[in-house]
């Protein structure tokens, strides 16, 4: 059985979509939790001059 012509045209269409998309995927992130915190500053601690 041999498919008709439009129907291999989408085939087509279809797998070059997947090839082009494997080669083009952005990298995956990191996952959540690990590594190095950038742009961190300590907490400021006051203390009370009022109550020395």
């Amino acid at each position: 059985m041999k498919p008709r012509k439009s129907t291999a045209v989408l085939m087509v269409v279809w797998v070059a979509t997947l090839v082009l998309y494997l080669f083009v995927k952005p990298d995956q992130p990191p996952p959540i939790g690990t590594g190095v915190l950038v742009n961190t500053s300590p907490v400021a601690t006051f203390s009370d001059p009022a109550g020395q």
